[in-house]
């Protein structure tokens, strides 16, 4: 997949160094050279020196022919213009890191007109986790589906436990519950 990061930061650096793990097509976007190069020098990707949210720069990184678009500054309003303008020129999707809780709501609410494929507030992913690791500390993996309305969970059970041995179909008889 052709992705390209816009921010070499900490996040940015970090998605690139996972993607590029991957086998991923990728495009940094930073204007601070001095980043670009360590990224350059340590990972499998093409870089570009400049503002991510540049109709000129992003179409130096090739964003008109990329699957994805992430942009992951320090600024809301940069990566929105960012993800704005790589969807304007051709890119199939697109990802904005958003952390202030007054942009995430309205971007929810204009995310079509605006083309956004998804936005992330990574404090407010992280406050929520946090949560739910605190709501059931004994789970050893929690995992959501169907946008929150069905949760998978691993637990570790004492030999002796009623429920060792049961079917799936047969829980709901031993802890007492509708299914």
């Amino acid at each position: 997949m052709k992705i390209v990061i816009v921010g070499d930061g900490k996040v940015g650096y970090t998605l690139t160094e996972n993607l590029s793990k991957e086998g991923h097509d990728l495009v940094v976007i930073d204007s601070n050279p001095l980043v670009l190069q360590e990224a350059l020098d340590n990972l499998d990707v093409m870089v570009v020196n400049g503002n991510g949210a540049s109709l000129e720069v992003q179409r130096k990184a090739g964003v008109d022919t990329s699957d994805l678009l992430i942009a992951a500054t320090s600024s809301d309003e940069i990566n929105v213009l960012c993800c704005v303008l790589a969807k304007k020129l051709g890119c199939k999707h697109t990802i904005s890191r958003v952390r202030n809780p007054e942009y995430a709501q309205q971007l929810q609410f204009l995310r079509e007109d605006l083309g956004l494929s998804m936005t992330i507030n990574p404090e407010l992913a992280a406050a929520r986790e946090i949560f739910r690791i605190i709501q059931f500390p004994s789970f050893l993996k929690r995992d959501s589906f169907a946008k929150g309305r069905v949760e998978l969970v691993e637990l570790k059970l004492a030999d002796d436990s009623a429920l060792v041995g049961r079917s799936l179909d047969q829980i709901h008889e031993v802890i007492k519950t509708r299914t």
